[in-house]
């Protein structure tokens, strides 16, 4: 049955597809929450910051760190802007990446959805095969059976 090991070799490539795909999506999803992590340690820290400014406000604070604190802040909030774009990108990384692994997961379930069908037909055949060659013996037995 050549058609049938054709199949299952198609069967055995869209599986490691598959899994690949799915190795590739846990790689993103990873990255992804390594880029939330990321934008959180800067928020948490700006909040950090901030806290300490208010302190040294209600202490006094000189002109020269005031601006020093405002051109930090600046940069900071830079950096939490980037991360975001960053954690923007590596979101749609992640859906293209569950699409694709839908997509494989798709095309396995249609193959295995062919090769039931195929064995289904085959053991109709082969049910069937069994059936005519029982009949055949009850058909010789009976007509061994009354002498002819």
């Amino acid at each position: 049955m050549p058609a049938t090991s054709t199949l299952d070799t198609l069967i055995d490539l869209a599986t490691d597809e598959r899994d690949a795909a799915a190795s590739a999506l846990g790689r993103l999803q990873q990255a992804r929450r390594a880029s939330e992590q990321k934008l959180q340690a800067l928020v948490d820290y700006r909040a950090e910051y901030q806290r300490r400014f208010d302190d040294a406000m209600a202490d006094g604070m000189s002109m020269s760190s005031l601006q020093n604190y405002q051109r930090f802040v600046a940069s900071l909030e830079q950096a939490i802007d980037h991360q975001r774009r960053a954690l923007d990108t590596s979101e749609r990384h992640v859906e293209t990446g569950n699409s694709n692994w839908r997509a494989r997961q798709r095309r396995l379930n249609s193959f295995d959805v062919l090769a039931t069908r195929r064995r289904d037909a085959a053991a109709k055949t082969e049910a069937k095969r069994e059936q005519r060659q029982t009949d055949e013996f009850a058909s010789r037995a009976l007509f061994v059976g009354s002498g002819r």
